[in-house]
């Protein structure tokens, strides 16, 4: 009998074993496939996830074209809005050789780089080279180049059907007066990015945002701007109005690359303008530096200097000479400042209150200090005697100074040094500014040798703008500025974006303490060390310094640092001037390379000028032997009554020849410069005498004795310098008509005149 079950039939072994070995595979191929796969999804995460932004770019590059459009660079003004620096629009060339007929590729590139060559005056081969560059779409030949080589490059272009010349538009830097301010102002690369000056400091603002045209193209890589084009504007920068007055600027620079060529200077002269209250920059200066136009071009002397060196050698030679030209020698070059520092000496002891204007000082000729073996020299080997403070400051005396510095002491004067900004950056907005170098504070506090030699400006270093920037804070009542050189910024419709205020950076001395320093700066030109300095009808106040040069490396001997530093008013001070003349030559006799001697009347020269331009007001005491200057004016064909009354209103001092009711004629011309002590001849009957009359040779006279020749020659003289009459030593050094030649009658002669007791000043 058959039993009932299931209706399975049980599995044999056979077939137990081929379902695990089936299950096995398909467990085996899953994994292996889950394997595979892992990599697959790695890179589509990869692909899609982590460098989306990549591929999405390009794929753009090449389903689209992107052409740059140039943001406008900021002009650059002055403070009275005069241009100084401009971009202008100009078109580059360049060439696609993607786009040269494939059919004629030889011929065309060689017509290409033919035509190109001649009038680009580029070499053929260069852009010979640059055709063969076949996949390319831009090739560049040309920067910013001028409207008539465009037309040449543009009609070239259309008379044989050049598809691969392409012409953008672009801008271009222009420097309106070339050479001027070109320390300051700096320059920008072909790109229109700033890399020196004013320029690379505020490349940021200056430089705006550029803009983008964006359009597709198609697969041979041509525009296809009526499918798909996009516009993202260009945004212009700020263009920057400057404190730099450009009439000053060109006062210093004239003037100080005259006084470099005068007195030999080796190592270049550098002049700032500031504004005591303000900490504006009015004019800063530097002699040889490059016309901004072209910044990397030298002069026949120049290129001279180095036409013997190749290759590497002349490479290296030729930098040195441009980073030399470039350098803003204000900011970023340091010196011992010499006894110009001895106003803030004197500064910090009236403030301390450990002299006062009736303390007395007594000089033998040196000075002994503890620690130091040899006594320390005065300028004046035997001695200036007893002797006020102020005295002490007129003769510039070390012994004094050194006195007085050790009455501050070494921890105060220490204190003072980082409060006028020593051993710190003034923060000025120009690049490269160097802090200068003290003594190690606990050195400096152990040595009273240190203190001694820092009284009066040596053994450490400062820069000029650190120096002028101290010396304001002496005379302004107290306050240490921020120096600068940008008033504002304006956006392209003119309006106002960013003001520079000035900046207090502390209060150092009190005002009383102010209002003494100047006094006494004031007695240092009227009777001092800086008589040279004088301009008649003005109150100038200021300090003389003529500072050795130290060198490890070369001897130094006789070589100096000469320098000044003015403020003008002296009651009220408008503006500071500190000039600066590194190293005269030895051409100049050693007593007479002293900063009295060659920088004070240096900085008259430019006061004299820049003064009545600033609007100061002429104030004379009555002590001048000359009385003021005045332009004569021109009263040929006026009734007599009314040409006295001009006369009589300028003070003038003249004379009437003839009877006549009408001027006829008149000594001397209209315009001429001279002094309300020269007598004016106003004829009226006869004409004026038309004889010639031989020049006088007057150096070396004194001021009265060479206003007497003069007149007695039939001239006139118009006198600068040194003119206090009751000083002995003031003598005529030049004047502007050559000794014997023959002028007209009444003509005017230029006499500069310098107290030669002050070529003994070497502090």
């Amino acid at each position: 009998m058959v039993s009932k079950g299931s209706g399975k039939m049980p599995l044999t072994n056979d077939e137990k074993a081929n379902r695990t070995i089936l299950g096995r595979t398909v467990f085996l191929l899953v994994v292996c496939g889950f394997l595979i796969f892992i990599p697959l999804i790695a890179q589509l995460y990869k692909l899609q996830i982590s460098e989306h932004e990549y591929w999405q770019q390009k794929a753009l590059s090449q389903q689209t074209r992107g052409t740059t459009i140039e943001a406008n660079r900021g002009t650059i003004y002055d403070r009275n809005y005069k241009t100084l620096a401009i971009s202008a629009s100009v078109e580059s060339v360049y060439i696609a050789p993607k786009y040269i007929d494939s059919e004629n590729y030889e011929e065309e590139s060689r017509l290409i780089a033919s035509g190109l060559s001649e009038i680009l005056g580029i070499d053929y081969d260069t852009i010979y080279e640059k055709t063969q560059k076949k996949d390319s779409y831009y090739q560049s030949i040309a920067r910013k180049l001028e409207a008539d080589v465009i037309e040449k490059v543009r009609q070239f272009k259309t008379d044989n059907d050049l598809d691969a010349i392409q012409i953008e538009p672009d801008t271009k830097r222009y420097y309106t007066y070339g050479t001027f301010a070109s320390q300051v102002l700096g320059f920008v690369n072909v790109d229109n990015d700033g890399i020196e000056g004013f320029e690379m400091y505020y490349d940021e603002k200056l430089a705006g945002t550029a803009g983008k045209i964006v359009s597709l193209k198609n697969a041979k890589g041509t525009s296809m701007f009526d499918t798909y084009e996009k516009y993202y504007d260009a945004e212009d920068g700020l263009s920057a109005v400057l404190t730099i007055d450009e009439t000053i600027q060109h006062l210093l620079e004239k003037h100080l690359e005259q006084a470099v060529i005068d007195d030999y200077v080796e190592n270049r002269g550098a002049a700032i303008v500031m504004e005591p209250k303000t900490g504006e920059i009015l004019g800063m200066a530097v002699t040889g530096g490059s016309d901004l136009n072209s910044p990397r071009t030298l002069t026949e002397e120049e290129e001279a200097s180095i036409a013997e060196l190749e290759g590497e050698e002349y490479d290296k030679a030729k930098t040195a000479i441009l980073l030399e030209k470039w350098r803003n020698k204000c900011v970023a070059d340091t010196y011992e400042p010499g006894s110009i520092f001895k106003i803030i000496t004197c500064s910090m002891a009236l403030e301390e209150g450990v002299v006062t204007l009736d303390s007395t000082f007594t000089c033998t000729g040196s000075a002994k200090v503890a620690g130091w073996s040899k006594p320390i020299s005065c300028w004046k080997k035997a001695g200036h005697g007893e002797q006020t403070l102020t005295r002490a400051l007129q003769n510039s005396c070390n012994p004094a100074f050194i006195s007085i510095g050790l009455k501050v002491g070494q921890e105060k004067f220490y204190e003072y040094l980082q409060a006028f900004g020593f051993g710190q950056k003034t923060g000025i907005d120009l690049p490269g500014e160097a802090s200068g170098l003290l003594h190690d504070y606990n050195d400096f506090l152990s040595n009273d040798v240190s203190l001694a030699v820092a009284s009066f400006g040596q053994t450490f270093t400062v820069t000029p703008i650190q120096l002028i920037t101290a010396a304001c804070a002496v005379v302004n009542g107290g306050y240490l500025m921020q120096p600068h050189i940008v008033k504002e910024f304006v956006d392209s419709n003119g309006v106002v974006q960013e003001t520079v205020e000035p900046t207090v950076v502390r209060q150092v001395i009190s005002e009383e303490t102010s209002t003494t320093m100047r006094q006494l700066l004031q007695a240092v030109v009227d009777d001092g060390s800086g008589r040279n300095a004088q301009v008649a009808g003005y109150s100038i106040g200021g300090k003389t310094a003529t500072s050795e040069k130290i060198s490890a490396t070369e001897d130094t001997t006789g070589k100096y640092v000469v320098s000044f530093l003015a403020v003008a008013p002296a009651e009220d001070p408008q503006i500071a001037l500190l000039v600066l003349l590194d190293t005269p030559g030895e051409e100049i006799p050693q007593s007479q390379r002293s900063g009295g001697y060659l920088a004070a009347p240096l900085a008259g020269k430019i006061l004299a000028e820049m003064l009545p331009y600033l609007g100061v007001e002429q104030s004379y005491t009555g002590e001048e032997l000359f009385g003021s200057e005045v332009t004569m004016p021109g009263v040929t064909g006026w009734s007599v009554e009314d040409a006295e009354e001009v006369l009589n209103n300028k003070s003038m001092t003249y004379k009437v020849v003839g009877e006549g009711d009408v001027v006829t004629g008149q000594l001397p011309a209209d315009g001429a410069k001279i002094t309300t002590s020269s007598e004016v001849i106003l004829y009226t009957e006869d004409d004026v005498p038309s004889d010639t009359v031989t020049v006088p040779n007057v150096v070396g006279m004194s001021p009265e004795e060479a206003n007497r020749t003069i007149v007695n020659a039939g001239l006139y003289m118009s006198p600068s310098g040194a003119l206090t009459e009751e000083v002995a030593t003031v003598k005529a050094t030049s004047q502007s008509l050559e000794y014997g030649t023959e002028v007209a009658r009444g003509s005017v002669i230029d006499v500069e005149f310098k107290d030669s007791a002050v070529g003994d000043f070497a502090y």
